[in-house]
């Protein structure tokens, strides 16, 4: 059994599987990168969605999907995710974070 639809052709349902899945795990990149203090969105964001991407490529690998199809694939949804989280990391503002730590540190003891 492998990752892929073999019975079609063209590949429209697993495009369409593709496409659901990078929906859903950003989705939930974004609902846990909002549960946090907003200075801390995109670092949790970039996080997220980088573990989302080393989890996804290790599925297609075990699943021993195919690199290069006509269709997406979980290879695709893996580099998609990854090229989100690393532009969601250009947005990462370091002192502002390393600020937020050293308050709740001061706070929280």
């Amino acid at each position: 059994m492998h990752g892929y639809d073999e019975t079609e052709a063209d590949g429209t349902v697993a495009t369409e599987r593709a496409l659901r899945r990078f929906a859903w795990l950003f989705g939930a990149g974004l609902l846990t990168a909002l549960a946090f203090p907003p200075v801390l969105f995109a670092a949790t964001i970039s996080s997220f969605l980088g573990f989302a991407a080393g989890v996804v490529s290790t599925v297609a690998l075990l699943a021993r999907e195919p690199l290069w199809v006509p269709w997406l694939t979980r290879w695709d949804v893996a580099a998609a995710l990854y090229a989100a989280s690393l532009f969601a990391g250009f947005f990462i503002d370091i002192e502002q974070v390393q600020l937020f730590i050293l308050e709740h540190r001061a706070t929280y003891g």
